[in-house]
């Protein structure tokens, strides 16, 4: 039978905000892999199935306004809710379907995780796709390195 779970993707192509966050959810007990760009979202996308995504929007390769483009030809019970982080500061307009908030950079990190724990409170979990690795978040520590981030 498959694994029901729920599963936070961290997208950011700046290490420390990535690094952060990961941490950050990871001691709060949650389920969280990374990407460094959308190109690797996309990929873990494809892999494993997420119930919130934290998306940068300004990224090398695939952007995260690509990223929402291929959530939004994705069918609804598939697509993961999106927490947009933005260093921009005009005005957007997001498919409220698929965001459920935004976060300008910089953001406090309390607010943006407790916005993460009140969007998975709400969200049953998904039956994760049999080809989904375990989560980074799940992994034993690399000796030497602090965290086990990409």
């Amino acid at each position: 039978m498959p694994e029901i779970e729920k599963r936070i993707l961290v997208v950011d192509d700046d290490d420390a905000i990535r690094t952060l966050l990961f941490t950050v959810l990871r001691r709060r007990g949650y389920a969280v892999d990374t990407a460094r760009n959308g190109a690797e979202a996309l990929e873990r996308l494809g892999h494993c199935r997420y119930l919130v995504l934290l998306l940068d929007l300004m990224m090398p390769r695939i952007n995260g306004w690509q990223v929402l483009d291929y959530l939004n030809d994705r069918p609804a019970e598939e697509r993961p809710l999106v927490i947009v982080m933005t260093a921009g500061i005009e005005p957007r307009q997001f498919p409220p379907d698929i965001v459920a908030g935004t976060f300008h950079k910089p953001f406090d990190v309390e607010l943006l995780t407790d916005s993460v724990a009140a969007c998975l409170a709400t969200l049953s979990g998904r039956e994760q796709l049999p080809s989904c690795p375990t989560p980074e978040s799940h992994r034993p520590r690399k000796s030497g390195n602090s965290e086990n981030v990409n």
